[in-house]
């Protein structure tokens, strides 16, 4: 049982029934506060190895940070095209806790195996082996629904995509989905991820690819891959730059924001009528939350001191006012009207409204104030944008484009999208924050940082000698979430003073008694294979010994520290104890260990990043 809330009613079990009412007379109103998108449907398993009955089964996600109500809620699978719906009717007062998850599976006879927790017996047939509908509704009304697809083999689960956050609107696109390719299954019998977060799909197997099997090459890799194009949406221009102080063919510049990991590659950007692709042999890639500044010059002396560009484009920006707009391949990502340009003031959106449905507003777009550079500029390139002021000047009109609309992070969908309830509310934490904000990857929408305080943050475990590759690419660091809390804000420090600002515009956002790994590389390709990192920090971690340490912190407050002065050990992490993972215990001597020699990663070195640590040996 994975902790999902659940109580008996007046019935022992889950039927069609409650308590002899006719379902029909309260299953509307009994579930009215459940909105498309509470639930959502993240991995199945259709095509058992052998006989189906018995065998199969529904994993049902609650992406939001507060319970969902099944009662009245009904469970159902049809063919492709609607016919022969049977259904599965929740009838008791049970709940899908936050971040939780619920294993539905076919089991008509013995105990419950341990991957299932609750059975719908024989209600819902036999799931399509190859097509077919499955999905979630509330009386008439769809929470969720996706299509069934066969995976390559009997005894493989079908598992919406790792890499993204679990959305009922973006779980509809078939290309999100793809064959486990590892998990636990019972005696063998399958292979899936029941209950546990799924991982990312592999390059071409579910991930967004490039058109004609466009491919890069990594840093410092040997082989390349296929190029991850951004769907609509993914990517939002953030920033426009078109009367810089100076040569506007040398210093104009656009920013763009990725929502998912994407890369750059072979994207078309330009304006209404003239359009330039950014080309690179190496991978311009972007993590979720990542900014790029593209350019019309590489050069920091000629284009008034930018950050590093990632790519270059040759299209003019109108002064008077124009379109800025991206393209993969025919599809529009996203694109923004801007009016006349203020000589060397960029106009940038707010935070707040930072995606590709939102920048469409004239409202959401002021002229920067912030400066960069040695000419006087103002702007900020490739860093989170300051909020715009009550009453600041409007320099952008809107324009409807492919974008995520306002209830979700992603395009319309036939069930709605997340809604914004449940993620964008406060923390018992702190709560939101006035003065600081980041967009909430649920909702879409603009949200107060929940800042975490003293006893909140615990450093659980780092690398800082990896083996498999080098360690500016694969050194990590642990954290645990004893609260709601986001990492915006947040700085990690070591013992010589250097320091990272966790800084991003979509929320850093981790759940009590969840893990994060910040790391030095965000490509699992370079990193050593780690789970997906939430965020990067940019200094060292010393192999020698010493006196070594690790702080956080936010807004000048101390949150956590662990100290230590044994040399690492290279290709192997060091982690603290279960029973010690507090702040206020994760430093005192005997409370950390090494993994054991059976915990693996990645390519192969030692450690648990993002799972619960082994208990030190007494």
């Amino acid at each position: 049982m994975r902790g999902w809330g659940w109580r008996l009613g007046c019935l022992g079990l889950v039927g069609l029934s409650a308590c002899g009412a006719p379902l029909d007379e309260w299953a509307e109103d009994a579930c009215t506060g459940v909105l498309p998108g509470d639930l959502v449907i993240t991995e199945y398993l259709n095509d058992p190895e052998g006989t189906d009955t018995g065998h199969e089964y529904v994993e049902l996600h609650n992406p939001h940070e507060k319970p969902v109500k099944l009662e009245a809620l009904t469970l159902y699978a049809a063919r492709a095209d609607g016919s022969q719906e049977k259904g599965f009717s929740f009838t008791e007062p049970l709940s899908v806790l936050a971040g939780d998850y619920l294993v539905l599976g076919d089991v008509r006879e013995g105990p419950l195996p341990a991957h299932v927790d609750l059975s719908y017996g024989e209600s819902l047939g036999a799931l399509g082996n190859t097509s077919g509908r499955l999905g979630l509704r509330c009386g008439s009304r769809v929470i969720d629904e996706v299509a069934l697809s066969a995976p390559a083999k009997s005894g493989v689960a079908r598992v919406l995509d790792g890499r993204l956050w679990p959305d009922s609107a973006g779980n509809d696109d078939p290309a999100r989905w793809c064959d486990v390719t590892s998990g636990s299954g019972v005696s063998g019998a399958f292979q899936g991820s029941p209950g546990v977060a799924n991982a990312p799909c592999a390059a071409g197997d579910g991930g967004v690819s490039g058109v004609n099997g466009a491919t890069c090459l990594p840093m410092g890799a040997v082989s390349p891959r296929e190029v991850k194009w951004p769907r609509a949406g993914e990517l939002v221009v953030t920033e426009v730059m078109a009367n810089p102080l100076g040569d506007d063919t040398l210093g104009e510049w656009v920013e763009v924001m990725a929502t998912v990991p994407v890369d750059l590659n072979e994207l078309s950007i330009g304006s209404d009528t003239t359009v330039t692709k950014l080309q690179a042999p190496h991978c311009l890639s972007l993590p979720a939350g990542g900014y790029a500044v593209l350019a019309r010059r590489m050069d920091a002396v000629l284009n008034g001191g930018l950050p590093t560009p990632v790519a270059s484009f040759g299209v003019d920006l109108r002064n008077a006012g124009g379109v800025v707009q991206v393209r993969a391949g025919e599809v529009l990502v996203d694109a923004v009207v801007y009016g006349a340009a203020e000589d060397g003031v960029a106009t940038q959106v707010s935070p707040r409204e930072a995606s590709a449905s939102s920048n469409d507003a004239p409202a959401a777009w002021c002229p920067a104030w912030d400066s960069y550079g040695p000419r006087g500029n103002r702007g900020t390139p490739g860093r989170v944008n300051r909020t715009c002021g009550e009453g600041a000047g409007s320099l952008d009109g809107g324009v409807p484009d492919g974008g995520r609309d306002a209830g979700g992070l992603d395009g319309g969908s036939r069930d709605g999208g997340a809604d914004a309830g449940g993620a964008d509310g406060g923390s018992r934490d702190g709560g939101g924050s006035a003065d600081a904000s980041c967009i909430d990857r649920v909702t879409g929408r603009a949200r107060g940082v929940r800042a975490p305080s003293v006893g909140a943050l615990v450093l659980t475990e780092f690398m800082a000698d990896p083996s498999a590759v080098a360690d500016g690419l694969g050194e990590w660091v642990e954290l645990l979430a004893l609260r709601d809390v986001d990492l915006n804000g947040v700085t990690l420090t070591n013992e010589s003073g250097a320091s990272t600002k966790l800084e991003a515009a979509l929320c850093l956002s981790m759940r009590a008694g969840g893990r994060a790994v910040l790391a030095r590389n965000v490509d699992t390709s370079l990193n050593g294979g780690l789970p997906s990192v939430l965020a990067t920090f940019n200094f060292n971690l010393a192999n020698s010994a010493g006196s070594r340490s690790l702080r956080l912190g936010v807004e000048g407050q101390v949150l956590d520290t662990l100290t230590w002065t044994q040399a690492a050990v290279p290709g192997v992490s060091w982690q603290v104890d279960p029973a010690s993972s507090d702040p206020w215990r994760n430093d005192v001597p005997g409370s950390a260990c090494m993994p054991p020699s059976g915990a693996r990663y990645g390519l192969g070195d030692r450690g648990t990043p993002g799972l619960e640590n082994r208990a030190c040996a007494p």
